[in-house]
């Protein structure tokens, strides 16, 4: 992280920052006795991975995560050492959203295992990280294989103040995600005031490599990590054909680390086939880009590095509006993490205001914190 730019006094909501647990039996006691005892070794390990149950690609230096962000002994994440590296160093930060490290642990082949997985964790995430400061605030992950279940585990921790959102981590159907099979999610979310959190990788089937290009599965994680905008735009169009918003006009939701490039031309490609595709469903009734622009929005992490920065500025206004989309994420502490004054700099001076807290602060349940930038200043 870079040190503070002198002046910068925006306030910040961070809709993006992950944490991990540094042992598995943090999670492992909460889990009911059954599953439990099917991951205990006679000799009190684990004998059952938390991982997704699929393959995934090395990471960078085999972590994801920036190391100096790692504790010493290499596990799970710290909270002493994010605050040190982020929190202190950035004062106006009024909020952080916790999405766990992806939260694919519920990727699991036994779809009863990863409901009980899914409440563990976010009994850990507010057990453990919600009480250590006031600014933590976190997405609950839902088992999205079970979606009735799913629906049971928002309505369970909805009145938890610290809840943000729900975190849609990974697709265990393989189908859009506006198949009406996930409508029981939606339908929860709605009801308690709650916005889907979609993550890069939510379009992921078996643990994150399925779905992740049309095309097939990549071969290398320069594929992968290039492609992960893919799935991203196919959800929002089936939420947009199939009717989403539609049948739930108060849910909202925000698309996390899906790069920023591509959304004038999807927005652009949308509106072009509207009139004469839309016949196919009887759910099209407006524009599909005033859907999207009243129910969606967008992290800024990460950003594409145009040859010169004015260049996606120009891009951005082309399209018109983007200013009322974008949010503020650092994706602190993944090895690519944005700084906050990095962002700002690519950034119009009139869109601060928007992007570091006004946009978030619309989108997500974030109680206790000023409705507008002018009241948190």
């Amino acid at each position: 992280m870079v040190q503070p730019a002198q002046g910068f006094d925006q306030p910040i909501i961070d809709v993006d920052v992950h944490q991990r647990w540094r042992r598995v039996d943090e999670v492992m006691h909460r889990l009911p006795e059954r599953w439990r005892t099917l991951l205990e070794s006679r000799t009190g390990g684990p004998r059952m991975s938390l991982m997704p149950a699929g393959l995934s690609y090395p990471f960078q230096r085999g972590v994801n995560k920036r190391l100096e962000a790692l504790p010493e002994d290499g596990q799970g994440t710290s909270f002493e050492l994010m605050k040190s590296q982020y929190l202190d160093q950035y004062p106006s930060v009024r909020a952080i959203n916790l999405a766990f490290d992806i939260g694919h642990e519920v990727a699991q082949r036994n779809p009863e295992f990863s409901v009980a997985l899914a409440s563990a964790m976010n009994d850990w995430v507010l057990d453990e990280w919600v009480p250590l400061d006031e600014r933590v605030r976190t997405t609950i992950v839902v088992a999205s294989e079970l979606p009735e279940l799913a629906a049971q585990e928002i309505r369970r921790l909805a009145h938890h103040d610290a809840v943000t959102g729900v975190l849609f981590s990974w697709n265990a159907f393989g189908k859009p995600l506006g198949h009406p099979v996930y409508d029981p999610i939606y339908r929860a979310a709605e009801e308690v005031g709650l916005p889907i959190v979609l993550h890069g990788a939510a379009g992921e089937t078996e643990g994150g490599l399925a779905h992740t290009a049309a095309g097939g599965i990549p071969g290398s994680r320069l594929e992968w990590h290039t492609l992960l905008q893919q799935p991203t735009l196919t959800h929002l169009a089936s939420f947009v054909s199939q009717g989403t918003f539609e049948k739930f006009p108060r849910l909202k939701v925000l698309a996390v680390e899906t790069g920023l490039a591509w959304v004038p031309n999807f927005f652009w490609r949308l509106d072009a086939h509207y009139a004469e595709l839309r016949a196919e469903s009887a759910w099209v009734k407006r524009r599909p880009t005033e859907y999207l622009r009243e129910h969606v929005k967008f992290s800024t992490q990460p950003m594409e590095l145009t040859p010169r920065k004015e260049q996606l500025i120009e891009l951005f206004e082309a399209m018109g509006g983007m200013e009322d989309l974008l949010c503020f994420s650092s994706d602190y502490p993944h090895w690519d993490a944005d700084d906050p004054f990095y962002v700002a700099s690519r950034l119009p001076d009139s869109w601060r205001p928007k992007v570091f807290y006004d946009n978030a602060r619309s989108i997500l349940r974030l109680n206790g914190l000023a409705e507008t930038t002018q009241a948190a200043a």
